[in-house]
Order: structure tokens, then sequence, then C-alpha cells
């Protein structure tokens, strides 16, 4: 999945966003559903936009983090 697939993750009104261990700028961790899969983006914040590092499959316990704080 590119970044511009990746996008549609911000659709899921569900998704979480935790933030992620990092040392230099502060990044955060977003868990959706994507076409009934479970995906996670490592993203931070530029001024007023969002920059995605990176976007995969959802890792298990990621998926069960986000099954367990959905709403």
């Amino acid at each position: 999945m590119d970044f511009i697939e990746a996008q549609v993750l911000w659709n899921d009104t569900n998704r979480i966003e935790i933030p992620a261990r990092t040392q230099d700028e502060p990044r955060f961790l977003v868990i959706g559903i994507i076409e009934e899969k479970t995906w996670s983006a490592v993203i931070t914040y530029r001024e007023e936009r969002i920059r995605i590092i990176s976007v995969r499959r959802a890792r298990k316990e990621e998926a069960e983090i986000y099954e367990g704080r959905r709403i």
C-alpha cells in the first residue's frame, strides 16, 4: 500500500492514535481498518500537515489494541 492509498485510514471513525516511542521528533501510531483489514501507520505532524512515515498491516498486538478500544 502506498501513502496515497493509506490516507483512507483516516476514514475509519474508530481509528486510534497513540504516541510512539521515539528519540527525535514526536511520532504517533495510527491503527484503523481499510477494506476489512487492520492497518498501522506511523505519522508525525509538521505544521498543519500529517506526514506519513510508514504504513503496513497491523501486528497482532496492534489489532488487539484496536479491537479493545474501538467504540
